[in-house]
């Protein structure tokens, strides 16, 4: 209680706000789940055209309507297939969507200041008029004084605090839905506003985009099919980007493609190989490729862009993911099983009936080729059915393999990733276990033993010393043990005095009984040993019940 009047105090407006705007979408529940029914006066009106609406439409809505954060914390929540269902996932993708344009005027002071300068004097020529707007910023067109087409990316102003103050809220929220609901702390909403704050703080600093695309133009330096624009870092800031302008054309219509004289069946492998180089040899990945993300160039080349949500993989992670796509691509259920169960870190599952789901899962692919997105949005049914909550990592990953795998077959109807995969798989397998890498990885183990093993003469005499002196102490931590220590010190309590009291009792009941004190012809201390006894009797049960 005293948490919540602190932070009602501190952001009391704009929590209010939340939660009108939750209420006039319909959703009163999660509004009493959070506590937060008293934080207005009157029920807001709503519209009629939201009775007809599904939930997961309405919350997505209402995401929209609380601006930057809640629209960013419902793409994360989008990739999280592992807990929600399609129904959701998918309503929440939409929020990908174009945003409100902000007048020139609203962004004209900025731009000027993190320029240096005004924007006709610095581009040979600037046009005013976004060609996109997103949530958390607006690109506009330009050229260079040399010529060079470019794009430039301007955050909207003010969002720094609103931000932070929303992202205060959120802590505090997750924390009560942690407490206040078992179902929902399953989903646990604590590490996604962590998530969520991570997200936030690379996109409120454009030049960590900047650099992310910088580093991917690197990792394919000499692949002359895959294009990624270049950054003008001269006039590169936190607040604003400028990067080369390619002109490509969308996915989304192979048949406009095909009347340009661009193969969607070439482009679609290229693409494809570009992508799991990224996830299994750079282990940096674009981890939002859609549509309008990823582009066709002339020549059947590829461009990636925007690379403002970018997914990285820890090598211990990404060995994980081959040996599961190995299994995957072999159809082999063991491989799945073991890789998600060790992912999941469910140590009270039914594993017999795990197995089985995963090899209905395998049955239900079929002999024809597997098309990995519909494979890996049916695993992801298997894992939420048993309950599995996969690491953040590998469910922003997945998000984006379903995504990319949509994109290609988009432009390639038959399109066999698996099939383009398991040459990409060979060679990093092969890779990893060449005698020049097994050789570093065993010199590596063997420093580690070596220095373990400088200790363990020091260790040894310790131990044989303590152990003549009798002096040898563990320090055990056991859960809950404070809860048995105190449980056993109110029983033995407990005990002393039943046995005391019956001592006392055993020793004045004759003097008791002999006494000839009577009230209306009653004996009295027989009386009063008997109500005594029966309060006993009733304190003890209730004792032992407790």
């Amino acid at each position: 209680m005293l948490k919540m009047m602190m932070v009602t105090a501190r952001d009391r407006a704009r929590l209010t706000e939340i939660t009108t705007v939750l209420l006039r979408y319909g959703l009163q529940d999660l509004v009493r789940l959070l506590g937060l029914t008293r934080l207005v006066n009157r029920f807001p009106g709503r519209d009629e055209t939201l009775e007809k609406q599904t939930m997961p439409a309405r919350l997505r809505q209402a995401l929209e309507a609380l601006g930057p954060t809640f629209v960013k914390l419902g793409q994360i929540l989008a990739t999280r297939t592992d807990l929600l269902d399609p129904s959701w996932t998918d309503e929440l993708e939409k929020l990908h969507s174009n945003a409100d344009i902000l007048p020139w005027g609203r962004l004209e002071k900025q731009i000027l200041n993190d320029l240096g300068d005004r924007p006709e004097n610095v581009f040979a020529q600037f046009d005013p008029q976004p060609i996109a707007a997103a949530s958390m910023a607006q690109v506009y067109r330009a050229r260079l004084h040399s010529g060079e087409q470019v794009v430039v990316k301007v955050l909207r102003p003010g969002l720094e605090k609103t931000l932070r103050a929303d992202l205060r809220l959120l802590t505090f929220l997750a924390e009560a839905i942690e407490e206040q609901s078992e179902t929902l702390a399953r989903y646990h909403p604590r590490r996604m506003v962590l998530a969520l704050a991570t997200a936030l703080n690379h996109e409120l600093d454009l030049t960590q985009e900047a650099s992310n695309c910088e580093q991917i133009a690197r990792n394919f330096a000499g692949q002359p099919q895959i294009k990624i624009p270049k950054i003008y870092w001269q006039w590169t800031s936190p607040r604003l980007m400028v990067q080369e302008f390619l002109p490509g054309m969308s996915p989304e219509n192979p048949a406009q493609l095909a009347s340009e004289g661009l193969d969607g069946k070439i482009l679609a492998r290229e693409g494809a190989k570009a992508f799991m180089q990224m996830v299994l040899e750079h282990r940096l990945y674009h981890a939002d490729p859609h549509p309008g993300n990823v582009m066709a160039l002339e020549d059947n080349r590829v461009a990636f862009i925007d690379f403002g949500m970018v997914g990285r993989l820890s090598e211990r992670r990404r060995n994980q993911l081959l040996l599961m796509l190995d299994a995957l691509s072999r159809r082999r259920s063991d491989g799945i099983v073991n890789a998600l169960i060790e992912w999941g870190g469910d140590e009270t599952i039914d594993v017999t009936r795990f197995e089985l789901a995963a090899q209905n899962f395998l049955d239900k692919q079929g002999a024809k080729p597997m098309i990995l997105g519909k494979a890996l949005a049916d695993l992801l049914s298997v894992v939420r059915e048993f309950q599995l909550s996969l690491p953040t990592d590998l469910t922003l990953l997945f998000k984006a393999l379903i995504t990319a795998d949509g994109v290609l077959h988009r432009l390639d109807p038959a399109f066999d990733i698996v099939a383009t995969l398991r040459p990409l798989l060979r060679n990093v397998l092969l890779h990893r276990y060449r005698p020049l890498a097994s050789r570093r990885r065993a010199l590596a183990l063997g420093a580690q033993l070596l220095d373990a093993g400088e200790d363990l003469p020091q260790t040894l005499r310790l131990l044989l010393c303590r152990l003549k002196q009798g002096k040898l102490r563990a320090d055990l931590e056991i859960n809950n043990i404070t809860l048995l220590s105190r449980a056993l010190e109110r029983a033995a309590v407990t005990l002393a005095i039943a046995i005391v009291t019956a001592a006392f009792a055993l020793g004045i009941t004759p003097w008791l009984m002999a006494s000839s004190l009577r009230i209306l012809g009653v004996p009295v201390f027989p009386l009063l040993g008997l109500m005594a006894c029966v309060a006993g009797i009733f304190l003890l049960a209730l004792r032992l019940r407790r």
